[in-house]
């Protein structure tokens, strides 16, 4: 039986990932990970790692005739407190000042990573400087978002975790 290829994709964000909230939410992904398939909602467990809570943001991948939306179901209190914006049962594209332009960058941090996400069922990790609407925007970011799947295949959900370098009270 092949392994999935997202769990290739978690093991190239761990062995670049620098922050412990990072690397402990990637090791996390990866325990939960069937072989063949992509783990679903079910699989994750959040009082495994409750130092990692406020790190954390679901959102509910929504798929229309007019592309795909992110509702944001839980987002922990760093993400709260670094978001300029109220995200809590919003969508990610109306929640935040983002541009018409698909070549901005944040909206490709913001929105497109996700539809990536959703569409290939591949984990996306970044570490560095972005242009994007956020409080401590002092602060070099560092994310990953990993795909959940009830099916094991059609992404429902992206689970997240972020890590603000230098932010206070990270």
């Amino acid at each position: 039986m092949p392994l999935h290829p997202n769990l290739a994709a978690i093991e190239a964000a761990l062995a670049i990932a620098e922050s412990r909230v990072l690397r402990d939410f990637l090791n996390l992904m990866r325990d939960i990970h069937p072989a063949d398939r992509l783990p679903a909602r079910a699989d994750f467990e959040p009082m495994a790692m409750p130092w990692l809570l406020g790190h954390l943001v679901l959102v509910q991948v929504e798929r229309g005739t007019d592309g795909m939306r992110f509702l944001v179901r839980v987002a922990g209190e760093m993400v709260l407190r670094a978001a300029p914006v109220p995200l809590m049962n919003r969508y990610l594209e109306t929640s935040v000042n983002l541009t018409q332009d698909p070549g901005d960058e944040s909206q490709a941090r913001i929105v497109n990573v996700r539809q990536q996400v959703a569409e290939g069922g591949i984990t996306a990790y970044f570490h560095g400087h972005a242009n994007v609407p956020f409080r401590f925007n002092f602060a070099a970011m560092e994310y990953a978002h990993c795909p959940l799947a009830e099916d094991g295949m059609t992404v429902d959900r992206i689970l997240s975790a972020f890590y603000y370098h230098g932010a206070p009270h990270n």
